[in-house]
């Protein structure tokens, strides 16, 4: 197994994913709303694309959770997320479940 920033991969993705469910868990014990605390997450585990390949392929479940996280963090009103962000967040989503599944482009042409 390899290491990711000193740490076994599959554990430190373990790690982010259930920081972001505390988050979660934080916002809505506090009503915390700062858009900046979202929109650094889904910078840095989301959108830089390096990043969230290192995270998916260390745990793919931990990444589906981070993601999912993210847009249920939208949807509870904690973060105002814009509707680039939130597809951004859908789509990569959609494409961990199917790693998750099984399913690929290949399997769905035919």
């Amino acid at each position: 197994m390899g290491r990711f920033n000193g740490k076994p991969r599959i554990g430190r993705a373990y790690e982010i994913s259930q920081r972001m469910t505390a988050l979660l868990g934080w916002g809505g014990t506090v009503n915390f709303t700062d858009n900046w605390v979202y929109d650094q997450a889904a910078q840095t585990y989301a959108f830089d694309a390096e990043m969230a390949q290192k995270l998916r392929q260390a745990n793919p479940e931990a990444f589906r959770n981070i993601v999912g996280r993210m847009l249920e963090a939208h949807g509870r009103g904690f973060w105002e997320a814009d509707e680039e962000k939130l597809q951004k967040l859908r789509e990569l989503y959609e494409l961990t479940e199917d790693e998750l599944e099984g399913v690929n482009s290949a399997t769905i042409a035919n």
